[in-house]
């Protein structure tokens, strides 16, 4: 290889390294749009994320045991007048015993969807409230896990008087 070749090629090293350093192989979306969704002060709403996971990849679940990987967690950032009320839907997981744990995993990989019911107290003023859901995962492959890390999504709520 000639010296001009090499001086070319350099530059392409350090952009595959870059690369491998940016890798997400999780991307989140809320379901539906992000245009604010209704709700009647006092009620509440179901809003409905989904994982798209790339091939070869897994997340845990929200039930995932102790002693192994991070569980995935969802949480409400900076939500003002609004909760979470009740429990969040979720797939079944996959079952299966991980050697690099040491204990059974419950995963999901491919696209699986989950739905938090969202609701606002009966005091609650009308108007929009803006605010962030909260996706906190490990992704891991056969091979790799990454370290765990948190996605947020923008949401609003259109909140009408009783």
């Amino acid at each position: 290889m000639n010296k001009l070749t090499y001086l070319l090629l350099l530059p392409l090293a350090g952009a595959s390294s870059h690369t491998a350093v940016s890798l997400r192989p999780v991307h989140w979306s809320v379901v539906g749009g992000s245009s604010a969704r209704a709700v009647v002060s006092g009620r509440t709403v179901p809003i409905t994320l989904q994982a798209d996971i790339a091939k070869g990849w897994h997340i845990y679940s929200l039930t995932q045991k102790s002693g192994g990987p991070i569980p995935l967690r969802i949480d409400l950032i900076d939500p003002a007048d609004v909760i979470v009320r009740g429990i969040i839907k979720a797939p079944k997981p996959e079952r299966l015993f991980d050697r690099n744990f040491g204990i059974e995993t419950e995963l999901y990989s491919g696209s699986p969807r989950f739905t938090i019911p969202v609701g606002v107290p009966g005091r609650s003023a009308s108007g929009v409230r803006k605010f962030q859901i909260g996706a906190r995962y490990q992704v891991c492959s056969d091979k790799l896990c990454l370290p765990p890390r948190i996605d947020s999504l923008r949401v609003a709520l259109r909140i009408a008087a009783r």
